[in-house]
């Protein structure tokens, strides 16, 4: 990957991350615990996707919507922080990957459990 991805990277998920906190005002939103948890940038810098993490929240979805719904809100709230030539499409998705790693290592610890027993 190259080091303009990179960057470009790391400058959106920073601050996605700090107008859903801080400059988005949906009520529906006030509770949730929502972090960016990674960006993938486009090799010609149109579009990103952003992996958005919920904590403790039940209807992921909806959610994911509404941030969904927001994204024009968010992107031209970007638009101001970030100096970009083109300003990337962004599409959200929610990463599961934390939750993909709990599964493995429930797992594994059910496999070294099992493991010990059987000597």
């Amino acid at each position: 990957m190259s080091n303009r991805i990179e960057k470009g990277n790391s400058l959106i998920k920073r601050y996605v991350s700090e107008i859903i906190s801080n400059e988005l005002n949906d009520p529906r939103l006030k509770n949730e615990m929502i972090t960016v948890s990674r960006v993938h940038l486009s090799s010609d810098l149109k579009y990103a996707k952003v992996y958005l993490s919920f904590y403790g929240e039940e209807n992921k979805e909806e959610a994911l919507e509404i941030i969904k719904n927001a994204s024009g809100f968010i992107r031209s709230s970007l638009k101001d922080k970030i100096k970009f030539r083109v300003l990337p499409m962004l599409d959200f998705a929610i990463d599961d990957s934390s939750e993909y790693s709990e599964k493995i290592n429930k797992l594994l610890k059910n496999i070294k459990y099992s493991d010990e027993t059987e000597e």
